[in-house]
Order: structure tokens, then sequence, then C-alpha cells
């Protein structure tokens, strides 16, 4: 298992959480922790990069599902980019895509979210 790192880069309201490891149950805390530290700077939204995971399993999809819901619950948009065509897939089949607006990268995904 190769456990996750998580990087917060904040800028403009905006806030990027670089994910680099397994997304599984043992990821909670410090996905979750850079979360709340995020969102404790009142952020337009939340972008979660994806390109370093080589792993998500169940309880990796439940966090991402309650990241979502804390996200809407504050008003902020929850985006992703990176994810290999595998968990693109995923993320279709469980219906995230349609509340997880997927970019082909960071860019994209800044310009997508700065201008909601």
């Amino acid at each position: 298992m190769n456990e996750i790192q998580v990087n917060l880069r904040l800028e403009n309201k905006l806030a990027l959480l670089d994910l680099n490891g397994d997304v599984t149950a043992h990821a909670e805390k410090r996905i979750t922790s850079a979360y709340e530290r995020a969102a404790a700077q009142k952020l337009k939204a939340v972008i979660l990069n994806f390109s370093n995971v080589g792993y998500i399993n169940s309880a990796g999809m439940a966090i991402i599902i309650a990241l979502l819901t804390k996200a809407q619950n504050s008003g902020e948009r929850l985006c992703a980019f990176g994810l290999s065509p595998h968990f693109q897939k995923i993320f279709e089949i469980v219906g995230l895509l349609k509340y997880v607006p997927h970019f082909a990268d960071e860019e994209e995904a800044r310009a997508h979210c700065a201008a909601q």
C-alpha cells in the first residue's frame, strides 16, 4: 500500500489538494484534515489532483463523497483532474461525475472553477 501524502495549495479562492498515493480508509484523516484547512478560507472551489493516485478503493470513494457533501453544504464546488481512464469510469458508474466535474489538467480545472 502506498500511504497518501496530501499537499494543500491555496490560490485566489481556490484550494488544490495534490493527492500522492492510495486513496483508502488509511487516507481519510490526511485528506479530511487538508480539506478542513482549505474550507476555513471561504473558498469558491476545492480541486482534487488525482495525477499521482494509483489506487482508490470503496473506502476512498466514500471519502470523496464525504468531501463532496461538505463542499456542497458550504456552498463550494468540488472538481477533479488527473483521473486515469479506469478511475474516470468508476466515478461515472458511481455517479460522481454528475457532481464532481473532471478536467484534463490543472489549468482547465482552475479556469472552470474560477469562473463559477
